[in-house]
């Protein structure tokens, strides 16, 4: 089956009402992996949803949920105050033939992040030492960029589950950039 995906995007602005532009550019960053994570299973026919790769413990909803999960955790933990994950993000709840609508789940990603984006508008310093009880230095810098890797790597995990069971995405490279030869870069 294929699809049309997500248009690559190159440029992206930050949204606005943050305090520090830094958080404002790594909120941009982490919106644009989000919705294409999201975009990529919303085009995933529903058997596919509890599709799992070989021997791997976890479905693509099951990956969606801990994505989700992990924000109420993470953006939680920047906010001083726990986000409580909905139930439609517990891993445990999606078990295949998952009884859960991925509307659901998509749409318990999207609360979460709302409620700890709302908690990092004022942020002035996303370089500071936060409290924290494990180990090495914690800033709302390096949580971003933690949240940012890990909704990559589990969409490039659920792509690969995808096309380990015939859905195809197309090479759309050319497409939105032109063809890439000698002499088309800038400045050659």
């Amino acid at each position: 089956m294929d699809t049309q995906p997500r248009p690559r995007c190159y440029s992206f602005a930050p949204p606005a009402g943050f305090a520090n532009e830094h958080v404002a550019w790594l909120v941009a960053g982490l919106t644009e992996v989000t919705e294409r994570h999201l975009d990529m299973v919303q085009r995933l026919s529903p058997p596919l949803l509890d599709q799992r790769l070989g021997d791997a413990p976890s479905s693509v909803l099951q990956i969606t949920a801990h994505l989700g999960w992990g924000d109420s955790y993470w953006l939680g933990v920047l906010r001083g105050e726990a986000i409580p994950a909905p139930d439609a993000l517990d891993r445990e709840q999606h078990e295949p033939p998952s009884p859960v609508p991925l509307e659901q789940a998509l749409a318990a990603c999207r609360q979460v992040r709302a409620v700890g984006l709302a908690a990092l508008q004022e942020l002035t310093d996303p370089h500071r030492v936060l409290p924290w009880r494990g180990e090495g230095k914690l800033t709302a810098h390096g949580v971003l960029m933690h949240l940012i890797w890990h909704w990559t790597y589990h969409n490039g995990q659920c792509g690969e589950i995808a096309l380990a069971h015939g859905h195809s995405h197309p090479w759309t490279f050319e497409q939105h950039v032109g063809r890439v030869g000698p002499g088309t870069w800038q400045g050659e």
